[in-house]
């Protein structure tokens, strides 16, 4: 069965020297089909797959850190997959399948891949992904939305008496993330800052922000700080960033004493080089503001808290989504060759919420 089919896979071919380059960094090239060898193993025909922002640090040495990819290797994320052949017996055929895969169109696997889960079994019926979608795997019911969950529920703690303003707020963790702390904790205020204002109407609108602010309007530190103080004129008790840049140094200045800034994602950095020190986007200050303001800066990710899934993430979000607590949008991009241009879009704000690569 599988010798009639074509398989294809994206390679880095190249290191992007900034973000007109992106789309160019990955080559589609043809590669075989995968073949069982072992009774252990299964076949996954991919059907979606995550583009996030993260991708990044293995890109090139950038600003993110971390380790680089090298040239000629398969990119690896969050995917979901129906297994076409199978000699596991816990993993028959159409199980739906995620975990974190090369970008290949078929995939051969065992089982013990990072993140791997089983989405659900052809005999499993009226689940929530018969309602919701298996795409959801990697966005509301994946990474994206445990980071946003235990962003605010254990780094955070936010408390009904926090203001919070959240940057990146429409995207696949910003827009979880709002409606957690005011939907779930009750947060007194949360502001949203995203690019755009169809995407600030969402976030009040739809999502329950309280506010939401335009960066492309206030697109100033100034500009920025003015606004948060006339929106939160009580004080920001803590901020949760996704983005860096002007935003954050903006927060940096009005910031109340004892506030918590939890930083979840630098995506204004991502594409500097640590290699051009004046394009890394530090504010030295940062550290010196935190000093007489006994400010707390919390560094994390999602994987620092894998081992509870089972047990928290996936006990609560289903009923939150199935419940209409936590509403989610998917932006969809059709055609496995896409996936470069998918991933160029979360640079360029054309997004709401999750990104998916629909194959």
């Amino acid at each position: 069965m599988t010798n009639e089919l074509k398989n294809e896979e994206f390679v880095l071919s190249t290191r992007p020297s900034d973000q007109n380059e992106i789309k160019s960094a990955w080559k589609l090239q043809s590669c075989p089909m995968p073949t069982i060898t072992n009774d252990n193993e299964f076949i996954i025909k991919t059907l979606f797959v995550s583009v996030d922002p993260y991708l990044s640090s293995g890109l090139k040495k950038s600003a993110l850190g971390g380790d680089t990819n090298p040239i000629g290797s398969v990119q690896i994320s969050g995917l979901v997959g129906r297994v076409i052949e199978s000699k596991n017996s816990n993993i028959p055929v159409d199980t739906i399948v995620t975990g974190r895969f090369g970008w290949r169109r078929y995939i051969l696997a065992n089982g013990t891949e990072p993140r791997f889960r089983i989405v659900q079994k052809s005999t499993e019926k009226n689940t929530i992904y018969d309602n919701i979608g298996s795409s959801t795997a990697i966005g509301v019911l994946g990474m994206p939305s445990q980071t946003a969950y235990y962003g605010i529920l254990s780094v955070a703690n936010t408390q009904p008496s926090d203001v919070l303003v959240v940057s990146g707020a429409a995207g696949a963790v910003g827009t979880i993330t709002g409606q957690i702390a005011k939907k779930i904790r009750g947060a007194q205020k949360v502001i949203g800052i995203a690019g755009g204002q169809k995407k600030c109407d969402y976030l009040v609108n739809e999502l329950g922000f309280d506010a939401a602010i335009d960066y492309k309007e206030y697109n100033t530190k100034e500009k920025m700080v003015t606004r948060l103080k006339e929106l939160a004129p009580e004080g920001i008790t803590q901020y949760f960033d996704n983005t860096g840049g002007f935003v954050t140094d903006a927060v940096f200045d009005i910031i109340k004493r004892h506030g918590k800034i939890i930083i979840c994602g630098q995506i204004s950095t991502y594409n500097n080089s640590e290699e051009d020190p004046s394009k890394i986007n530090i504010y030295p200050n940062y550290l010196a503001k935190t000093i007489y303001r006994g400010l707390s800066i919390l560094g994390f990710v999602c994987g620092d808290f894998i081992h509870r899934n089972e047990e928290e993430f996936y006990k609560d979000m289903p009923v939150w989504l199935n419940e209409g607590t936590i509403k989610f949008q998917e932006t969809f991009v059709d055609g496995f060759e896409n996936l470069p241009r998918a991933y160029e879009m979360l640079f360029t704000g054309e997004n709401i919420g999750k990104v998916v690569v629909r194959v």
